[in-house]
């Protein structure tokens, strides 16, 4: 017959192996979670402070002006999402992949606090939903109202993620190193952000990186 501290430590077992068989996923899960979560908290605590009469701060510059709004431009943006989850599959050590959620993780709260101390809104021009293009960007304008952009995650999650294989994986860096650029210059183009925001995604990212990643000698397969 079972002691009551042989059931304990035998649950206690059976959860520590049922997280490490799928820690991955519910990693991956967990942060997904959590991060969009607080990222649309706060941009409806913005959006609310913004109804109420609180002024937001305007840091677009002569060239933000200058860019064109080019509604084709969001599929190259959309490419973000994708990019995020490739160290899902691409990443086989779990220390990397637990280092890739913590700087996920530390950007987010970066970019949250900031978000707070330092509000900014995105100026964007009105979108008639005549095109495939057109559409997709104004159901983007309906779910994300535009609080959220000083730093760009777009672009701060884009480059870790380049940086990421760029040192482990050197082919595969060159080629996300090009899609975060692109990724980047989209998010001009469909008026998601501005100059600045990307110019703090990029700091954010290079903050993030080294405090991560410095000294780690593991491979992506």
């Amino acid at each position: 017959m079972l002691s009551e501290g042989n059931v304990y430590e035998k649950g206690r077992s059976a959860i520590v192996d049922f997280y490490l068989h799928h820690e991955k996923v519910i990693i991956t899960l967990s942060l997904a979670v959590f991060l969009t979560c607080g990222f649309y908290y706060v941009d409806w605590h913005n959006q609310v402070l913004w109804k109420g009469g609180m002024r937001f701060h305007d840091i677009s510059t002569p060239i933000d002006r200058a860019v064109p709004f080019v509604p084709q431009f969001i599929w190259i943006y959309l490419l973000y999402y994708p990019l995020c989850f490739t160290p899902v599959f691409l990443l086989h050590d779990m220390d990397t992949f637990r280092r890739v959620a913590g700087a996920y993780l530390m950007e987010f709260v970066i970019a949250f606090v900031v978000f707070v101390l330092y509000p900014v809104k995105m100026v964007r021009p009105r979108v008639i939903p005549d095109s495939l293009s057109t559409k997709a960007v104004a159901l983007l304008y309906h779910i994300d109202p535009g609080f959220n952009v000083f730093p760009s995650m777009h672009v701060a999650n884009s480059l870790l993620v380049a940086l990421l294989f760029l040192k482990y994986s050197k082919p595969l860096g060159v080629l996300f190193i090009l899609i975060a650029v692109l990724i980047s210059v989209s998010t001009l183009y469909v008026k998601q952000h501005y100059l600045l925001d990307v110019a703090s995604g990029v700091l954010d990212a290079l903050i993030v990186y080294p405090m991560i990643f410095r000294g780690h000698k593991a491979w992506t397969a």
